[in-house]
């Protein structure tokens, strides 16, 4: 025999037919292929919820620049640091820390003050981050009456 039939020999002798899979292997192939789908189906919920929260404001530049999205009109921001043993407005709440006191206003197309509003905060990021926070959900509300206005069926308007 010549060493090309050898070869075609021992292919065709691996060719054809097949032995059954023992149980044990079967199930252990369906569990492994039922955990990664369970694994990526996890992984595509948390993609999700991810990319839909809002990044954390960190420093005065991010503020300005996501305030400037949020208010089209314009806004305003003074911020006061009170120091250790300074005397704070009577509302301010209660702390171990230094306060943070942020008041911010919004303005509409005629300068007029359409939203005014004081936060306190440890720090100035937290102060900054809450303000952001404040004016989201000043928008989400807005979008509320906006969808129920819409409506032909508003009861409570009766």
């Amino acid at each position: 025999m010549s060493a090309g039939t050898r070869g075609l020999l021992l292919a065709s002798g691996v060719q054809g037919g097949h032995a059954p899979a023992p149980a044990h292997e079967t199930i252990l192939i369906v569990s492994i292929i039922a955990a990664l789908v369970v694994a990526f189906v996890l992984i595509a919920i948390y993609m999700r919820r991810h990319q839909r929260r809002p990044k954390p404001v960190t420093d005065q530049w991010q503020a300005l620049a996501v305030m400037g999205e949020l208010c089209a009109h314009g806004w305003q921001a003074n911020i006061t640091l009170y120091g250790w043993g300074a005397p704070v407005p009577p509302d301010a709440p209660a702390a171990r820390v230094p306060l943070v006191e942020l008041e911010w206003k919004q303005f509409d197309e005629d300068e007029r003050v359409v939203v005014a509003r004081r936060v306190w905060a440890p720090t100035i990021a937290q102060a900054l981050q809450t303000m952001v926070d404040d004016r989201r959900t000043d928008i989400t509300f807005e979008q509320i009456e906006q969808a129920v206005s819409d409506e032909d069926d508003v009861w409570w308007n009766d």
